[in-house]
C-alpha cells in the first residue's frame, strides 16, 4: 500500500470518498446543523482554497490507483479529516495514514504536538496510537467531540510500513498505559440512510444512532474546529499547482475594470441527484465599445460554464443515461480562474474545472482558455495565432514531451493528426487545443479526455509547451493577435 501527499487533482476524489463514508457511517450522530456544517466545510471551493495557502495537507492511502482512505492535517498539526472506505476497513489503512501524517508533523511542520476533536466513539482509537483526552465532551455546532492531543517527538519517526503487533507510535509511559484492548461504540447505517441524505440535501430530518463494533484503525474523524490559518510552519504541500502556477502579467494603468462573477446552484429538490455549480469566471468593465465588451464578458462566462452546459443545461443522451444507470447520480463542476495576460487590447484567461458528469465514477478535472481581443471581442483558436507547419509540430512535440518527462507521450498522434487536432478537431474530445499568454511567453497544449481503457492514457490531465516570445516569434502568424501585445 502506498501512502502520499494528494496532488491537488486528487482532492476532489479524496472529498468524493469522505463524502460517501460521512453518509452511511457518520450522519446519523450528527444533528441537521452538524451535517450542515460539515457540508458546506467539505465543499471543494473551501477545500481548494486552503490548499492553495498551505494551510491543509491530504494524505492518501492507496492500494493500486485506488484510494482507500485519506487524512487532512492543518499546517498547525490538527486533524481535520480521517476517513477511511468502507470495503478498505480492518486492514490497517487508517494506522499507516495516522503514521505518515506523524511523520509529516515531526519532519516537515515541526510542530510539537498533533491535535484532533475525536468524536466520542472514535476516542478509544486515538488512544490506541498514543494520543490523550483533554478535556470533556464538547458540542459545537451540532456536532459533539472530545478535544484530543498528543506530543511530537521526531525521534519517534517511523517508516509507514504493513501493520505488526507493536503499538503504531509509543510516545511516553503514560500513553502506554492508556492503550487497552477496547471494543468501541460506533456507528451503523445502511444504505437507506445514505439514500435519505441524498434525497435531503438540507438535512432537516434526526437520524437514530446505533451501536457497531469497530477494529481500532477504522477511523472517520469529522473534526473541523481546529486551529484556523497557517503557523510559522506552513506546509510545502501548498506550493502552487495547476493554473495558480501560471506567472501572471497584468499591465499596468489599463483602462478598464477586472471583477469577479460567479453562477452558482445547488438543486435541494433533486431525491437522488447531487447537483452542485460554482463557477466563477473574470467580468470586464469600463470598454470604450460597449458591443466589444458586451461580447468580451459573453465570450468568458460561456467558456467558463462549458461543463454545465454539457451535463446540465444541454444534456446529450449519453449524459442523461449516466445519471439514470448510476447509483450515485451527480453533476458537479466548480470552476476558478486565472487571469494569465491582460493588455489594453487582449485578455488571456485560464479556467480550471474539477466536474462529476453524470455520476461519481465520473469525475474529471479539466483546462480551458479563453483568448480575446478587446477590441472586438473575436476569441483566438490556436490556429489563428500560429503556423503549423512540420517544423513547428516537431518543436511543439517535444517541448510536450519534455514538459511529460515522457518520450512516449503522444506517440500515438503523426504530424498530420496532430496538425489536426491544433485545427481544432479533439478527435471526439480526446485533444483539446488550448493556449494561453503569461508574463514569460505562451503556452500551447492539450486537455486530454482519453476513453477508459485506451493504451495511450499515460495519465496526464493537461500538458502544455511553453515557449518564450523569442521561440514562438519563427512561427507567428500575421494575426492582428500579436499586434495586441
Amino acid at each position: 500500500m502506498d501512502v502520499r501527499i494528494l496532488k491537488q487533482h486528487e482532492i476532489l476524489p479524496a472529498l468524493h470518498l469522505i463524502w460517501e463514508v460521512f453518509a452511511e457511517d457518520v450522519a446519523p450522530a450528527y444533528t441537521p446543523e452538524g451535517v450542515a456544517h460539515f457540508q458546506e466545510f467539505i465543499r471543494y471551493d473551501n477545500i481548494s482554497d486552503m490548499y492553495q495557502k498551505g494551510e491543509i495537507t491530504f494524505f492518501g492511502a492507496f492500494e493500486g490507483t485506488k484510494l482507500c482512505g485519506t487524512m487532512a492535517v492543518k499546517s498547525v498539526g490538527h486533524i481535520c479529516l480521517f476517513y477511511v472506505r468502507k470495503d478498505c476497513q480492518s486492514k490497517g489503512v487508517g494506522r499507516r495514514l495516522f503514521q505518515a501524517v506523524y511523520n509529516y508533523c515531526a519532519q516537515k511542520l515541526g510542530v510539537s504536538k498533533i491535535t484532533v476533536n475525536a468524536a466520542p466513539g472514535a476516542v478509544p482509537k486515538y488512544a490506541h496510537m498514543g494520543m490523550q483526552a483533554m478535556g470533556e465532551e464538547r458540542q459545537v455546532n451540532g456536532i459533539r467531540y472530545v478535544p484530543m492531543e498528543m506530543q511530537v517527538i521526531p525521534g519517534l519517526v517511523q517508516p509507514v510500513k504493513e501493520k505488526s503487533k507493536a503499538p503504531v507510535i509509543i510516545v511516553t509511559a503514560v500513553c502506554i498505559a492508556m492503550v487497552l484492548v477496547l471494543i468501541i461504540a460506533g456507528v451503523a447505517i445502511g444504505r437507506k440512510v445514505r439514500h435519505m441524505l441524498r434525497e435531503q440535501s438540507i438535512y432537516t430530518q434526526p437520524y437514530n444512532h446505533n451501536d457497531r463494533d469497530h477494529d481500532y484503525d477504522d477511523h472517520h474523524d469529522y473534526d473541523y474546529f481546529g486551529d484556523e490559518g497557517a503557523g510559522q510552519n506552513s506546509t510545502d504541500a501548498g506550493d502552487l499547482t495547476g493554473i495558480d502556477a501560471i506567472p501572471q502579467k497584468i499591465a499596468d494603468g489599463l483602462s478598464y475594470d477586472l471583477k469577479e462573477d460567479a453562477y452558482t446552484y445547488q438543486d435541494d429538490k433533486k431525491q437522488t441527484t447531487m447537483i452542485d455549480f460554482n463557477v466563477n469566471y473574470p467580468v470586464i468593465s469600463g470598454l470604450k465599445d460597449a458591443k466589444a465588451e458586451e461580447k468580451v464578458n459573453e465570450a468568458l462566462k460561456n467558456c467558463a460554464l462549458q461543463t454545465v452546459d454539457k451535463i446540465y443545461d444541454n444534456p446529450s443522451d449519453e449524459m442523461k443515461e449516466r445519471v439514470l444507470s448510476s447509483s450515485q447520480p451527480a453533476l458537479v463542476s466548480y470552476v476558478k480562474y486565472k487571469v494569465a495576460y491582460a493588455s489594453e487590447d487582449l485578455l488571456s484567461v485560464a479556467f480550471e474545472d474539477y466536474s462529476y458528469q453524470g455520476g461519481a465514477e465520473y469525475s474529471d478535472q479539466d483546462l480551458r482558455t479563453c483568448n480575446i481581443s478587446l477590441k472586438d471581442g473575436k476569441v483566438y483558436e490556436v490556429k489563428d495565432i500560429v503556423r503549423l507547419d512540420d517544423a513547428f509540430l516537431a518543436e511543439w512535440a517535444d517541448t510536450m514531451r519534455d514538459e511529460a518527462d515522457n518520450d512516449a507521450f503522444l506517440s500515438e498522434l503523426d504530424k498530420d493528426a496532430m496538425k489536426k487536432t491544433l485545427e481544432g478537431d479533439s478527435m471526439d474530445g480526446v485533444y483539446e487545443a488550448n493556449f494561453f499568454l503569461d508574463a514569460d511567453g505562451i503556452e500551447i497544449g492539450y486537455n486530454l479526455n482519453y476513453k477508459e481503457g485506451d493504451a495511450n492514457n499515460l495519465g496526464y490531465i493537461w500538458v502544455t509547451a511553453p515557449f518564450d516570445y523569442d521561440e514562438i516569434a519563427e512561427f507567428r502568424t500575421d494575426s492582428d493577435f500579436w499586434t495586441g501585445l
